[in-house]
């Protein structure tokens, strides 16, 4: 595996796709394929569990080196009602493909209020059959509910030690569960054996998703993991108005100082009144937030603390961001510009609608948003003002110190397994290939129940790392600069090759990156107006919106190259304090 530094993990609106599905249990082409559960009534009684189908490893010992039975020809399998054959161009060989035909075993449900499709049930359904196609297990559901409901069902299961061999938990359940000795130690299987996927995932963040499961040492769950830290925001500038004043990119805060300072003195909006804003936030500094006028990235660059949530510190304590002796020399620094009415006197009152409407009307010229705050903050002035131009800088980093960006948890929730369970491997397979192999071919379609809540799947993929995580600097300097990167199928394939196929972007990131880049730049070095420049039926506005995105967000993440501050749980006092007593018992 290719060991990149993470210099920044994208996207909340674009996020990569997670790669869906379910199977419908056959076990090798040239034998008689079984039709999905449904369609088997017939067969009579059904293998129940792994004391009934023989062990995990019994079940594959006649594997091949596709995790089929000799003889197999996985290219004929085929799933669903559409008959859908796997996509072909995944390498399947290596021991990590294991399949695990006739094994049974119990789930419950977070159904999320969706319905499935007519005549497709929680355990016979397009997720399901796709899932036995890959793996060979089969879920059984023990019950199912929603919400509040579904919480307190899974809360009772897990005090009266009543669990079903697989559940997806959060962290706080997850903990509950170690300290009851209700869950397998999953610490070999994942650390030591051959699992490139989900390893390799887990490795692109550090694997701090790892470090953050393990009670003494050992780890009892697979992390679902999020890889996208992208709520950070940058700094955008009103671009023509620095043309205008002869004013150079901040390089330090006090830099950044100055050109608020002299946006405030030049009358932009020509209304003879000193009334431009000079950097508008908001009250919020919870880096679980990290929206429109957040300053979590500024506390973190000038003191190093993270606001309103839990700092793990290099001697392996826990400190609570807002308590942290560097956010003092942050608050001086903000009180230093609100005494200066650089901060707004009324900020405390004011909401992201606020920004929206000052910045909106040519009241501001600096705004602390994501690096696709022009869909939001930004959009307003885009279309109000078509003379508007602005970009984006990465907010500058303590003198002579890197930047630093809130990375926040990276578990979304975490795979647990029965302790009983025969063999609690299979699920480190089965999520393994979930994250790397048995793609469904696109051409062929999905469903409509697809289109339900993932909860239906029996295991979900983790969100992988977004288009631009570890090659990110490298892909920006091929599409804008070199322009060696001039199709989608190219971005494609060089972030493939780059992530050892780990790394995979949806079509829209594609499309993005390529279309509202390369395209648009040419047309300008072509002599065309940016704001002219129409892509597909889109106007003027909504174009430059879309552009500066990839060629001003985007890139100033890339080529600033931000270190991700892991952070504990963003969680409240009280569930922090839970927590520290929990792990006091041990």
């Amino acid at each position: 595996m290719k060991q990149k530094a993470v210099s920044m993990l994208l996207v909340a609106a674009l996020a990569a796709s997670v790669l869906a599905g379910c199977g419908n249990g056959a076990k090798s082409a040239g034998k008689d394929a079984k039709p999905p559960a449904g369609d088997r009534a017939e067969d009579g009684k059904a293998q129940t569990g792994a004391e009934e189908s023989g062990s995990a490893e019994e079940s594959t010992d006649a594997a091949g080196e596709n995790g089929q039975e000799d003889g197999a020809d996985i290219s004929q399998l085929t799933f669903g009602h559409g008959n859908w054959k796997i996509d072909m161009s995944y390498d399947y060989s290596g021991p990590q493909y294991k399949r695990f035909d006739g094994l049974e075993f119990t789930r419950v449900v977070d159904t999320g209020g969706n319905d499935l499709p007519e005549g497709q049930t929680i355990d016979d359904n397009d997720r399901v059959w796709n899932f036995q196609l890959r793996t060979g297990l089969s879920p059984k559901t023990l019950w199912s509910a929603s919400g509040e409901a579904y919480t307190q069902k899974l809360n009772a299961a897990i005090a009266s030690g009543e669990i079903p061999d697989l559940m997806m938990v959060d962290m706080n359940q997850y903990f509950a569960l170690v300290k009851s000795g209700l869950i397998a130690d999953l610490t070999e299987e994942l650390l030591e054996e051959d699992h490139p996927g989900i390893q390799g995932l887990y490795e692109m963040g550090g694997n701090v998703a790892l470090e953050a499961l393990k009670v003494d040492g050992r780890i009892y769950g697979i992390p679902k993991v999020y890889m996208n830290f992208d709520g950070s925001p940058l700094v955008w500038i009103r671009q023509d108005w620095m043309e205008a004043l002869n004013l150079e990119e901040p390089r330090t805060y006090a830099d950044l100082e100055r050109i608020a300072e002299a946006f405030m003195e030049a009358d932009f909006d020509g209304n003879g009144k000193k009334d431009t804003y000079g950097i508008p936030i908001l009250a919020s500094f919870d880096a679980s937030y990290g929206g429109d006028g957040n300053l979590c990235d500024m506390f973190l660059n000038v003191g190093g603390a993270a606001p309103g949530i839990w700092q793990k510190q290099d001697d392996g304590t826990v400190i609570y961001g807002s308590l942290m002796e560097g956010a003092k020399d942050t608050l001086t620094m903000l009180n230093d510009w609100y005494r200066k009415g650089i901060v707004p006197s009324d900020f405390a009152t004011w909401d992201s609608d606020t920004i929206k409407q000052i910045i909106g009307e040519d009241k501001a010229g600096i705004a602390l948003s994501p690096w696709f705050g022009c869909w939001g903050t930004l959009d307003t002035n885009i279309n109000l003002n078509r003379e508007a131009r602005w970009a984006a800088y990465m907010l500058p980093g303590a003198e002579g110190e890197e930047i630093r960006s809130a990375a926040g948890n990276p578990i979304l929730n975490v795979f647990v397994v029965r302790k009983d369970f025969k063999d609690p491997s299979v699920f480190v397979y089965a999520y393994d290939m979930l994250v790397t192999g048995y793609k469904p071919d696109p051409a062929t379609g999905f469903s409509e129940s697809y289109e339900t809540s993932n909860a239906y799947t029996p295991m979900t993929a983790s969100t992988p790392p977004a288009v631009l995580t570890s090659p990110m600097r490298d892909v920006m300097e091929k599409i804008f600069t070199t322009h060696e990167i001039r199709t989608q199928k190219e971005l494609e394939a060089y972030v493939a090759q780059e992530t050892d196929g780990i790394m995979t972007g949806t079509e829209a990131q594609f499309t993005m990156m390529i279309t509202y880049g390369l395209p648009v730049d040419e047309a300008v070095e072509a002599g065309e107006k940016l704001r002219e420049v129409f892509v597909g039926e889109e106007d003027p506005a909504v174009t430059y919106g879309w552009y500066l995105a990839p060629k001003e967000g985007i890139r100033a993440i890339a080529y600033s190259e931000p270190t991700a501050v892991s952070t504990v749980f963003q969680g409240t006092t009280a569930s922090m304090a839970k927590y520290g007593s929990f792990l006091e018992t041990f």
